[in-house]
């Protein structure tokens, strides 16, 4: 089952099943399931299951949408188009959490060690050692975005903070889990996503890791749609990102992720192990987990990282493909104060 999540420029937020190229608007169908968050934990979808839950809503009536307008529409807000399929509730953006692993494919990791090396004059050597220590069953490389209402879905805008060093893309597949009646986690499905990093940072040394995944305006994204485990197989998933530079290809690169190439004895189960055993999932939240990635563009593939005005667009076999433009971060005022009262 694919479910998807979309804005109707007069109805607002939107829940729609999807099957080939026709989107169901479920929302307009009793019980109305605003969001997959409302239909997990306000319709009967922790307690039946996902797919039974929305395979019981009469749709008979619905109104359909075109999943391929839906994808192409990335400009105009006043025509249908997609979100994050995973979002918070309004007013609530703590009861989505926002997780990744790093360091979890043998070809970024021999990446980053190269790049930090390169940055710091061959004093690193951390990530080549957490890989190792990973694949041995050891402790993994696991941090959080802080606030998911910066987590942008398809053809949303990602900021480029002023002091960025060098903003690259990191091409990951996401899994989704929920808490059922039973107080079990369970594993709802997958989508994509693109773990923004500024990897300049990041490079000169790996304690700015949480200054370089984390910004406001647009630090992540997540999509198209979400694909329940019943028809995703996550063993092994060809994936790929695109950047285009006003219209033209600066770099490309493709990879595979799932199960099958986790540095882990346990595959997945590894990396849900090590996050869930620390940090329990609470009641009426869900979270999204992204594995870390097999594409890392060094400094030969795109040395100026991203830049505003650049075009990323990533695929996801068997998900789609989600791309997000590259926008200038919002000027803001309020450093004044604090720089005019500083201590001389």
């Amino acid at each position: 089952m694919r479910l998807l999540q979309f804005i109707h420029p007069t109805n607002g937020p939107r829940l729609g099943l999807a099957e080939g190229d026709t989107v169901t608007d479920l929302t307009a169908c009793a019980p109305h399931p605003a969001s997959l968050f409302d239909l997990y934990y306000n319709h009967g979808g922790n307690t039946n299951g996902l797919e039974t839950t929305v395979e019981n809503i009469n749709t008979s009536d619905a109104p359909r949408l075109s999943l391929n307008d839906l994808l192409s529409n990335t400009l105009d807000p006043e025509q249908p188009h997609l979100i994050s399929p995973v979002t918070a509730p309004d007013n609530a953006p703590h009861q989505l959490l926002v997780w990744l692993a790093g360091v979890t494919h043998e070809d970024s990791a021999k990446l980053r060690e190269i790049e930090a090396k390169q940055a710091t004059g061959g004093a690193v050597n951390v990530y080549d050692q957490k890989y190792r220590e990973c694949a041995a069953g050891g402790i993994p490389e696991l941090f959080s975005k802080s606030d998911s209402a910066h987590l942008m879905g398809h053809g949303g805008g990602i900021s480029h903070p002023n002091d960025t060093r060098r903003l690259v893309p990191e091409t990951e597949l996401v899994s989704v889990y929920g808490l059922n009646f039973e107080g079990q986690i369970e594993r709802l499905g997958y989508t994509g996503g693109n773990d923004y990093t500024d990897n300049g940072i990041e490079a000169e040394n790996p304690l700015n890791l949480p200054q370089a995944k984390n910004w406001a305006y647009g630090c992540a994204s997540l999509g198209p749609l979400l694909v329940t485990e019943s028809e995703f197989n996550d063993s092994s998933v060809k994936v790929s990102c695109e950047v285009l530079r006003k219209g033209e290809r600066v770099g490309y690169k493709e990879g595979y992720t799932g199960q099958d190439h986790l540095n882990t004895p346990d595959g997945l189960y590894h990396l849900e192990k090590s996050l869930f055993s620390r940090i329990p999932l609470e009641p009426n939240t869900l979270l999204v987990f992204y594995w870390g990635t097999p594409i890392v563009f060094a400094e030969n593939d795109l040395e100026s990282g991203l830049l505003v005005g650049d075009t990323v667009t990533m695929t996801f076999e068997d998900i789609g493909p989600i791309s997000n433009p590259i926008v200038p971060f919002p000027e803001t005022d309020q450093l004044e104060w604090l720089n005019k009262h500083q201590k001389k």
